[in-house]
């Protein structure tokens, strides 16, 4: 019932409001945040919109991260999820809902899209890298090595000043 009251609405140029379910989109979207969906069509649709959309296994919301052609001109999007490390199912345009455009948080409203969010957007993307660096180049084992050799007067530790 809520999937075909959504779409009802959508295709008359209605917002709607519903509360997410799930991870996938973590930290973006929390489980149980509600979220603001507003019309699109696929025309204006970019990379790093999230979109509402019908999939196999329902009604989803993950981010563009490919808007394509395929053989027949027609638009085709390659959706993720941000906590997902998978691809979706490529989707179309006859699939899509509507563009997410905020989330409710902790009594806040948070708007999705505009130059905040994709300040937002890279920033966290940005913090991601750098923690996944610094967890390959000073891993817990390289930490604990380096303190066994210092330990053991093998190692010396230097300091430099700038």
């Amino acid at each position: 019932m809520f999937t075909e009251l959504s779409t009802a609405l959508l295709a008359e140029g209605y917002g709607v409001r519903f509360r997410a379910g799930g991870n996938s989109m973590h930290p973006t979207i929390v489980d149980g945040e509600i979220v603001r969906v507003e019309p699109v069509s696929a025309r204006e649709i970019k990379r790093g919109d999230i979109i509402l959309y019908r999939a196999g296994r329902g009604l989803t919301a993950h981010r563009v991260v490919v808007v394509g052609v395929n053989g027949n001109e027609t638009a085709v999007f390659q959706m993720r999820g941000d906590a997902c490390a998978t691809f979706d199912e490529p989707v179309t345009g006859e699939q899509i809902m509507g563009r997410v455009i905020e989330v409710e948080r902790d009594g806040r409203t948070i708007s999705l899209i505009g130059r905040a969010a994709g300040f937002r957007r890279n920033a966290r993307r940005l913090a991601h890298r750098l923690k996944a660096a610094s967890g390959r180049v000073i891993g817990t084992n390289f930490v604990f090595a380096r303190f066994a050799l210092f330990s053991r007067g093998l190692l010396r530790v230097r300091a430099w000043h700038l």
